[in-house]
């Protein structure tokens, strides 16, 4: 009789703790980024009469009795599914749409993981939770260990634009040439025109039109391959008395390259060169617009083009009034989790990603001319970034992926900590390895179902109140097995 007292109040903890946690889940309806957590029952154990008999050839076999002797908690599981994002506006603020997490560092030392993205930039430009936490970046494609470099805006930098040195210049492949844009392809096999006007000793002007060749295969090619192919072009045509006759490019100027551009020095006699562009379903290249040859006037004894290839240095501020200074203006953050910088002059510092997940700084001038790390690798990069100002891992986030979300241990502040049972934790960039994407201006929501919770309430309501009716029903029972003993 008194076991029914002991298993009554099992049920009666078991109500107490179910609306703890629902009263916790309602709490946190509104928190950002929470995970609803559940409580799952099960029995304890049970007194054995019996375990129940084998059937004979005159009977039946028979059943176990058992009485069991209550419930208890058997776990409290978190539901770690993603919830529905709200846009807040505000550029710091970040979401993940899918599963993976943010990894931190506290100011103890220790990297947590949080899905709630309410970040700000502290006076150094580091990136951090609403606790301060620093947000971590990385600049691998995976790992099994994680970085604790943090992500850092690089709010005011050095930045030296000047023409690309010519033994550089002219070892580069003219697809690399970053004043072609971000395709690279600006400049294509093909001619263009120059109309060359010469003066006569009789002070009379002739005109002769060449036909300059860029050369074969040059976005494979060297500047220097280039500027050959150039200087030995040649345009077949007739003479004044109509005999034929080949023009030689190298008769009426040369061409050289110099810091990033290209120039063509008029030789003796020459009065003037104008350059102009050929349709290109006639052969003809886009060479001339790309360099901005056309109208170009004479300086210095010769024409020289635009840049087409730009050098800069990125460093440390040694003079805030200087005009080589650049101060922060606002950044974004793409899905793959890259940051981009963008300054007052309207330049933009960022990190790309190649198809093999290396990453590289690229720089775009205010006028639009991109400035790239070395993308291929090829020993020709136009950009150096001081590693004392900025490294890569700095300007992308990092993500983690845990085989089991639920071996993790929460420690507040929507913050949890790796657990011995959370398996392989993944460490990688956003949008792969079955990672989602970051998405800026936004917030996860808590994924509390306030229906489901109120049911549940209800339940363990009902849960407490029953078994507070059996401890009752018990209790009347042995008080009532005292009164027969009077």
């Amino acid at each position: 009789m008194t076991q029914a007292l002991f298993t009554s109040m099992t049920g009666l903890n078991a109500g107490t703790e179910q609306l703890t946690v629902v009263s916790d889940n309602v709490a946190n309806m509104n928190t950002t980024a929470y995970k609803t957590s559940r409580v799952d029952f099960q029995d304890v154990w049970y007194a054995t009469k019996t375990t129940g008999t084998n059937s004979s050839r005159v009977s039946g076999g028979t059943n176990p009795y058992q009485i069991g002797v209550g419930v208890q908690c058997a776990s409290i599981t978190k539901d770690f599914s993603a919830s529905s994002t709200n846009t807040t506006g505000r550029s710091e603020d970040m979401a993940i749409t899918g599963n993976g997490w943010f990894t931190i560092q506290n100011s103890d030392g220790k990297v947590l993981l949080t899905r709630d993205g309410t970040f700000s930039l502290d006076e150094n430009g580091f990136l951090c939770t609403a606790d301060g936490s620093k947000v971590l970046g990385m600049d691998q494609m995976e790992s099994l260990t994680n970085s604790t470099i943090p992500i850092k805006m690089p709010t005011s930098i050095k930045v030296v634009v000047e023409g690309t040195p010519k033994a550089k210049f002219d070892a580069m492949k003219c697809s690399e040439l970053n004043a072609l844009g971000s395709s690279n392809s600006g400049i294509r096999d093909g001619e263009f025109g120059v109309t060359v006007k010469v003066k006569n000793p009789d002070d009379t002007v002739s005109t002769v039109k060449l036909k300059v060749n860029v050369g074969t295969d040059v976005n494979d090619g060297s500047v220097a391959a280039m500027v050959a192919a150039m200087n030995a072009s040649t345009t077949n045509g007739t003479d004044a008395d109509g005999n034929p006759v080949t023009y030689k490019v190298s008769d009426y100027f040369t061409v050289a390259s110099e810091n990033g551009t290209i120039s063509f020095t008029p030789k003796a006699g020459v009065e003037s060169l104008e350059f102009n562009s050929i349709e290109e379903k006639d052969g003809g290249t886009n060479f001339v617009s790309i360099a901005k040859l056309a109208n170009m006037p004479l300086v210095d004894g010769k024409y020289t083009s635009d840049p087409l290839n730009l050098s800069a240095t990125i460093g440390q501020v040694d003079d805030i009034t200087s005009e080589y200074t650049q101060n922060y203006d606002s950044f974004s953050v793409g899905k793959d989790g890259l940051v981009t910088v963008t300054y007052g002059d309207g330049s933009i510092l960022t990190v790309k990603s190649n198809d093999d997940g290396s990453t590289y700084f690229s720089y775009q001038t205010s006028a639009g001319v991109i400035i790239n790390d070395d993308i291929q690798n090829s020993g020709n990069a136009s950009l150096y970034v001081d590693p004392n100002v900025l490294v890569k891992a700095n300007m992308q986030l990092q993500l983690a992926k845990v085989l089991n979300d639920g071996g993790l241990i929460a420690e507040g502040n929507n913050q949890y900590s790796v657990g011995v049972n959370c398996g392989d934790v993944i460490y990688t960039a956003a949008n792969i390895n079955g990672v989602g994407g970051v998405v800026t201006g936004a917030l996860e929501a808590s994924n509390v179902d306030l229906a489901q919770q109120f049911s549940n309430m209800i339940l363990a309501q009902r849960l407490v109140q029953a078994n507070s009716q059996v401890f009752s029903g018990a209790n009347q029972l042995l008080e009532t097995l005292v009164y027969l003993g009077q």
